[in-house]
């Protein structure tokens, strides 16, 4: 029977005593009251796990207003970040982009989140990417749903062209 000071944990249901939240072995974590087993697998899962259990501050001016700018100038596209020298730069490959074979030479990886306005956007991307290089001609295409992990672990699709 459990005393009217234990709590339950919200992970896996397991009993939490007062010792435990107060020698900091069960924590509180995105609101949610974890028993020490539920808090070790969040730290494995989490290669850093200051960055869930640590409110994030920032520094600012106490005299100035901060505003944030949330207009659609700060949204930047991966070639704006990373100009000519970034991670699709065509130039460092040798081999030449052949239209008439019949083989592919090169691929192109783009993803996006399972959404309609992602979709539309990364199919702005690929036909933007197109009309910008003329001498290329898709041979195949490849195209599947995977997990990408950033911010948060989620389902993308993913299409490859070959060309």
């Amino acid at each position: 029977m459990a005393s009217e000071d234990t709590k339950s944990c919200k992970g896996c249901g397991a009993t939490i005593y007062p010792e435990h939240i107060e020698s900091g072995i069960a924590k509180q974590i995105n609101g949610r009251l974890l028993c020490p087993h539920c808090v070790k697998e969040k730290q494995q899962a989490v290669a850093d796990a200051t960055d869930i259990l640590e409110p994030i501050s920032f520094e600012s001016d106490d005299n100035a207003s901060t505003k944030i700018d949330m207009s659609g100038t700060r949204i930047m596209t991966t070639e704006d970040t990373l100009g000519k020298g970034g991670a699709h730069d065509e130039s460092q490959y040798k081999r030449p982009v052949d239209p008439r074979s019949s083989g592919a030479c090169r691929c192109r990886t783009f993803h996006s989140k399972l959404s309609q306005g992602a979709i539309d956007f990364m199919d702005k991307q690929i036909n933007d990417w197109l009309d910008r290089n003329h001498n290329i001609e898709i041979k195949f295409s490849t195209a599947t749903i995977g997990m990408f992990e950033g911010k948060h672990t989620e389902p993308n699709l993913i299409m490859t062209l070959f060309y």
